[in-house]
């Protein structure tokens, strides 16, 4: 039998409530949801809570704030934790939740954050939005004058207590990025349901941000797949209402390409939500992203330097929000102390740097935005053409034929036939293709500057190339760790 197609047409609504509804009455702090009244707390909260204005008074200011991740199981804790990160400069606030929230299993959730409250000590890596519920949580985000995002689930809760954007279940990094088993048209359809609630949230005047992130890549790799997913993202989060957006960037390590990648992002997904008459949706902000997932520096200095690195990077691209991490993230849950030295470093970069003003137009950065707009035009038209003018329903054709495709995702679902590697000065270059459908003279271009490396090893870049590049920035090499370099 044939599988019926999968589109991108807004859900219906009262069938979306009662799957919101039957969602929320599964734990007993999802009865505190009452959405009409959630709508009349949304509207009472000031400007400096509601994250798009917040974005865009930054940029309209010429100013950045920086978008962390953080979370502690304690509310009282929580709450310093926040207001710490608000005497830092941050004025977006993040509140990640916890891995057991993240999994579903809020029995453990409780019995671990009722030894949090009784211990003192943190037991959850997170604050467990769900399990708090609208009231407690509510006491957060008065707690501080900034706008507040959840990270992870429990955005439902999030809102009603006042947060003002929406993450759910961004479908490529739920899907290429963490999910070993999850189809396409599952985590679309349920990404279509989730970021529904926004368009209803839109349609009674209460417009929340979403931030899209596209499929991570996993390694060193061209972001034009990223790119794609990103106003694939667009478009899908515009077809359910949602009324104010803007991409994380994420920085692969090569300033060209970072600072291309930035301003090339933003500007298609423009030209497409206008392309589909999108022209309602608007575009918030870009925001360069420490978040590739490879492993980032083994010592703190090296953790400080790639923090500035891509701080830098926004404050040269003249971005409103930079999304940063900790220097010492990856070595357990971060302090309070560590999370406002982090910040402020990030800071004084903003301040010195941003306020210069400094006007990049170097060649390099112009080259490599054409290369990437080909390269993204290219897959977003062979799309198009799968669908018959559907985008999710080309999506879903598009990963069935390796037509979108990524290095070394965990999902089985994914082709995983393209390979990226560094070239010479550290930008990234398409190894292996696959069926990706990049035009041949772009593919020649690839080869040519993969082809310098190989002449300054002496070897033919192959899959061990790419294995020492994924862990070239973590050791303080832009390339990984060729003979010429050591």
């Amino acid at each position: 039998m044939k599988k019926p197609r999968v589109l991108n047409k807004r859900i219906d609504e009262d069938l979306l409530m009662k799957k919101r509804r039957a969602a929320l009455d599964k734990w007993p702090t999802g009865k505190e949801v009452d959405f009409d009244e959630a709508v009349a707390y949304q509207k009472s909260l000031p400007d400096s809570k509601i994250w798009w204005k917040v974005m865009v008074k930054l940029q309209e200011e010429g100013r950045m704030s920086v978008f962390p991740r953080a979370g502690t199981p304690v509310l009282e804790k929580m709450i310093e934790l926040c207001q710490g990160l608000r005497e830092s400069g941050v004025v977006l606030i993040p509140v990640t939740t916890d891995s057991y929230t993240r999994l579903g299993q809020f029995e453990k959730v409780e019995a671990a954050l009722k030894e949090s409250e009784r211990t003192g000590k943190p037991l959850l890596n997170g604050f467990p939005i769900i399990n708090h519920g609208v009231k407690k949580t509510r006491k957060l985000i008065e707690s501080v004058d900034a706008a507040f995002s959840p990270r992870g689930i429990g955005s439902d809760i999030a809102i009603a207590a006042g947060m003002t954007t929406f993450e759910g279940c961004l479908p490529f990094i739920t899907w290429g990025s963490y999910a070993k088993r999850t189809t396409m048209p599952e985590v679309v359809q349920k990404w279509q349901e989730l970021s529904g609630t926004v368009g209803w949230y839109a349609d009674r005047g209460v417009i929340l941000c979403t931030d899209l992130h596209g499929w991570l890549p996993g390694a060193p790799f061209p972001l034009s797949v990223n790119i794609v997913t990103l106003v694939i993202e667009a478009l899908t989060a515009a077809a359910q209402g949602q009324k104010a957006i803007y991409p994380l960037v994420h920085c692969m390590g090569n300033m060209t390409q970072d600072m291309a990648w930035i301003r090339l992002a933003p500007r298609l997904i423009r030209e497409y939500l206008d392309k589909f008459d999108y022209q309602d949706c608007r575009i918030v902000g870009a925001c360069p992203a420490q978040t590739p997932l490879f492993p980032v520096a083994m010592d703190m200095g090296g953790a400080f330097a790639y923090l500035s690195y891509v701080a830098m990077v926004g404050a040269l691209a003249k971005t409103n929000a930079v999304d940063l991490r900790t220097i010492d993230e990856g070595a357990g849950v971060p302090t309070k102390e560590t999370h406002k030295v982090s910040y402020r470093a990030a800071k004084w970069i903003f301040d010195v740097v941003r306020e210069q003003k400094i006007e990049i137009q170097i060649k390099d950065v112009e080259i490599e935005e054409k290369i990437t707009e080909a390269e993204v035009r290219a897959i977003l038209d062979k799309i198009l053409d799968l669908g018959d003018g559907d985008i999710v329903d080309g999506t879903i054709k598009a990963v069935e034929a390796g037509v979108l495709d990524s290095p070394w995702s965990p999902n089985i679902n994914v082709k995983d036939k393209v390979l990226g590697v560094r070239d010479a000065r550290g930008a990234c270059r398409y190894l292996e293709f696959g069926n990706l459908p990049i035009p041949k003279h772009i593919m020649e271009f690839h080869r040519e500057k993969i082809a310098e490396r190989e002449k300054l090893e002496g070897k033919k870049a192959d899959y061990h190339t790419a294995v020492r590049d994924l862990w070239g920035l973590s050791r303080g090499k832009i390339v990984g760790l060729p003979p010429y370099n050591k």
